[in-house]
């Protein structure tokens, strides 16, 4: 077990762990009846209330998290085709320095990663209530063929935060008449931070015709 390696630095520090305007914030979110079609607003609100503007190094998903006091950690997780998983508990803080912690698996590439993390992310906003429970666990199987409604709402949130249907249709815009497909598919990946199989399928969100997987 270790923990997990920046993976950008792009000044998202205006807020710091029990930050009353954090709290706040997300309290705000938790107690509305958030639906799928409400996801990307949700979205573009956290990127918002942590003033992230400049996407040229990608969401600072670690930095969001780690302001909301998680502590993230990446360890050779089982069973196989588990990704990430999720854990609120008070009994964590002795031990980890937080009762809110999430594990990602080792073997994810970044882009991978970093799309488990702004998944974990969705749950603790949506599926979290810490008025009535002390303690939530989740897992994240992105292979699992049976994506229950919580699940597909956590993928439409992670991939709104992390690939925002304004800045992606413009970075394509520019890239569409200048490179292959496949150029297109590795410059997003490259440019959001998310591995190519995260850009295709962003293509199929948004009705990008010819580029959906």
């Amino acid at each position: 077990m270790r923990k997990l390696i920046q993976f950008t630095n792009t000044g998202c520090n205006k807020y710091i762990k029990g930050d009353k305007m954090s709290n706040n914030f997300v309290l705000d979110i938790q107690k509305k009846e958030n639906n799928i079609k409400e996801v990307p607003k949700v979205a573009e609100s956290v990127l918002k209330n942590f003033e992230v503007n400049d996407l040229t190094s990608g969401v600072p998903i670690v930095e969001i998290l780690n302001n909301l006091g998680f502590k993230i950690f990446q360890s050779n997780l089982e069973p196989d085709g588990l990704s990430a998983y999720i854990a609120v508990d008070p009994t964590f803080e002795e031990y980890y320095g937080s009762n809110k912690i999430i594990f990602v698996d080792t073997k994810g590439n970044i882009g991978h990663k970093r799309f488990a993390l702004a998944h974990e992310l969705a749950h603790y906003l949506f599926d979290f209530n810490g008025d009535e429970n002390l303690c939530y666990y989740n897992t994240y199987f992105p292979e699992s063929e049976s994506e229950n409604e919580e699940e597909m709402r956590a993928n439409c949130f992670a991939a709104n935060l992390l690939m925002p249907e304004r800045e992606f249709q413009k970075k394509f815009e520019q890239y569409k008449n200048n490179q292959s497909k496949a150029d297109i598919v590795s410059t997003l990946s490259r440019y959001f931070l998310v591995s190519p199989t995260a850009v295709l399928k962003r293509f199929k969100e948004l009705g990008i015709e010819g580029y959906e997987q």
